[in-house]
């Protein structure tokens, strides 16, 4: 606990001090886009890192069972190219790491490519923006399709993301459609720090049925909310945000369920 209090505030102590303006297009909140977007000619990498503890069975010597908790893994590599001052471009390298007792193996899942349209004049007293996204994965195509809305207060912001999905799975020739929409506040007590609150869902349309959840669908609607912060040092910024899950409190959760009690997001971006 000492290491990591001491860490971070050496991490706020270097974005404060650090000198210069900005050219990069940092994300205020983990999981909620805001409207702003990559200045015309302006490139970014992103790395992004999911953390999700889950709970698994292991075998013990006398053949009985038990539950052990260990990690999954997402790993996301962002670039966002300026097309324009108001529409941005975006390509991904998607990889997953599934929770395993023996050996976990990282794999690659796929690409995806998106555009983010800011298309509200800056007299809208919400600004707003579209977003548009399409996966190729090992096992899937996927479109997602997102509303932005951003309203700022002075230091504070307020977020909102109106998010759906549609996944088809071609191996099995199933359709899934999901919804996930997020919403969060941001405060910045200084430029180069900034503090948030962020909530964030996941579920679907349709029924699951008895299905279990995977990494990517859940078989019944999750729920997360948590802390966040974000850290802008020149051209480089680092958002971190740590989440609880608010359904079935006080409820175990199952075992191999992908969605644990806790899931953490940090990415980290530099401007080019």
């Amino acid at each position: 606990m000492t290491y990591t209090r001491t860490a971070l505030l050496v991490l706020i102590a270097a974005a404060v001090a650090a000198p210069g303006t900005a050219h990069a297009n940092p994300k205020a909140l983990p999981f909620t886009y805001g409207t702003r977007t990559t200045a015309t000619g302006g490139l970014e990498i992103e790395q992004y890192v999911d953390a999700i503890p889950m709970r698994l069975a292991r075998e013990l010597p006398d053949g009985s069972a038990q539950s052990t908790v260990v990690p999954r893994y997402a790993l996301q590599t962002e670039l966002e190219y300026g097309l324009t001052d108001d529409v941005e471009l975006g390509f991904y390298l998607a990889f997953r790491q599934s929770a395993s007792i023996d050996a976990p193996v990282l794999r690659f899942q796929g690409i995806k490519q998106r555009v983010r349209w800011r298309f509200s004049p800056p007299c809208w007293p919400v600004q707003m923006a579209a977003y548009g996204e399409i996966a190729e994965f090992n096992d899937e195509i996927e479109l997602e399709e997102k509303l932005i809305l951003e309203r700022r207060f002075g230091a504070v912001t307020a977020l909102a993301n109106l998010w759906i999905e549609q996944e088809w799975y071609f191996v099995t020739d199933e359709t899934k459609y999901i919804y996930n929409p997020t919403v969060g506040v941001t405060w910045e007590p200084h430029p180069r720090v900034q503090l948030g609150a962020e909530y964030w869902a996941r579920g679907r349309f349709d029924s699951a049925g008895n299905q279990m959840a995977t990494d990517e669908t859940p078989s019944g609607a999750r729920h997360y909310a948590g802390p966040t912060v974000r850290l802008l040092g020149g051209e480089h910024w680092l958002a971190v945000g740590a989440y609880v899950r608010l359904d079935h409190l006080g409820r175990a959760t199952p075992v191999d369920d992908a969605y644990g009690r806790v899931w953490v997001r940090l990415i980290a971006g530099i401007g080019i």
